[in-house]
């Protein structure tokens, strides 16, 4: 027997599912919504609640505590800012598992799993921008480097194409030249 088994092992290793559990964590306070199968929607659920627990104290301790689970500065700011207070009236039951029923592939049993309080549409999209907008600016660093090599490469040609213009040219000149005199 397995008592005070209080973890759902979910086939991972420790490291694997902590990461796993901390990924449907951001995803849930980034979109409100997430569609995952029932024993993960179980695990991340315990873990959501617990940080919306500290995000409703809103001190550095919480800050730094949710942190841990969340290392993105911007998702903390928005999670203890907008998502805590939101949820400051509950004692508890901040999130809500909705069946969907099986997947048809292998037949686990997907939910979807949601904050009970949600915020409007356009303010999830807005967050989503803003949580974003860090890898947008690394993908446009790494194309002027691409953009400078093409700068290059249409230079080297234009100096060939120049080159050969000089080679041609002074063969005319010398031509020319010799049946003047």
């Amino acid at each position: 027997m397995r008592h005070g088994s209080r973890v759902k092992k979910l086939g991972r290793t420790k490291e694997h599912r902590r990461a796993l559990l901390n990924n449907l964590c951001r995803s849930l306070f980034i979109c409100e919504k997430i569609k995952t199968t029932l024993p993960k929607a179980k695990a991340a659920r315990q873990v959501a609640e617990r940080l919306i627990e500290f995000a409703k104290k809103n001190d550095l301790a919480a800050k730094r505590h949710i942190y841990r689970f969340l290392p993105d500065h911007k998702l903390v700011k928005i999670v203890c800012d907008e998502i805590g207070p939101r949820f400051a009236g509950r004692a508890g039951g901040y999130t809500r598992i909705v069946r969907l029923g099986p997947r048809l592939g292998d037949g686990a049993e997907m939910v979807i799993l949601e904050l009970v309080e949600q915020a409007d549409a356009p303010i999830i999209t807005q967050r989503r921008k803003l949580i974003e907008r860090r890898r947008l600016v690394e993908s446009k660093k790494e194309k002027k480097p691409r953009e400078k090599a093409k700068e290059k490469k249409s230079k080297s040609k234009d100096r060939k194409e120049e080159q050969v213009a000089k080679k041609k040219a002074p063969k005319t000149r010398n031509l020319k030249e010799k049946k003047a005199k």
